[in-house]
């Protein structure tokens, strides 16, 4: 009981400025996390009812002003926590639409094995090493949030000028993060080729 009293006075001392950068970086953040999944399926206003981004943000600091998710302050600050809320979310809407359409959810290796076997020989090489690569990124991206931000904005944007944009970034940032996803993808190429 005491730990949802410090809770609530903890989130009803957060200032409405606040409150706007938060609400204002997770926009960005589901933004980027559901790029190109909302026009149909488990992510779309269809099924939601409302827009993605309305109903995970809403959702999210519904549930913390509701007691149903605790703020585990010691350990994430409040934007943390919100993410953490809408990863768990995003993976339940998933879960639900899936059970609900009575779809099969493939693994990645059956999806691998389906696309390899209905390439020829030069083909197959190439997407070999796509994949080589896109496992690479997810690797070499898992435990850094920001990374995850550049790299799907990579896909999404067309130029640094619309990177930096769309992600409230100055270009020395994009290039420092461009630097430090290259030597980590290096890295793990690397230790891949000494096995």
């Amino acid at each position: 009981m005491e730990r949802d009293k410090e809770i609530l006075e903890r989130l009803n001392s957060i200032t409405e400025q606040e409150w706007k950068e938060i609400v204002n970086n997770l926009t960005k953040w589901v933004h980027f996390k559901l790029l190109f999944k909302t026009s149909s399926g488990a992510h779309s206003e269809q099924y939601l009812g409302i827009s993605a981004i309305d109903y995970y943000i809403g959702g999210a600091i519904e549930k913390l002003f509701n007691l149903q998710c605790l703020w585990q302050y010691e350990k994430f600050n409040l934007l943390e926590q919100l993410q953490r809320i809408i990863g768990s979310m995003i993976s339940e809407s998933v879960r639900k639409f899936k059970t609900k359409k009575g779809i099969s959810i493939p693994t990645e290796d059956t999806e691998l094995n389906s696309i390899i076997e209905n390439c020829d020989t030069e083909e197959n090489e190439e997407d070999n090493n796509y994949q080589l690569f896109l496992n690479a990124l997810s690797v070499c991206t898992t435990d850094d949030e920001e990374l995850q931000l550049y790299t799907t904005a990579m896909y999404a944007c067309s130029s640094y000028d619309e990177m930096s944009k769309e992600l409230d970034w100055d270009k020395s940032k994009l290039y420092a993060m461009q630097r430090k996803l290259a030597r980590r993808i290096i890295k793990y190429l690397q230790t891949k080729k000494d096995k």
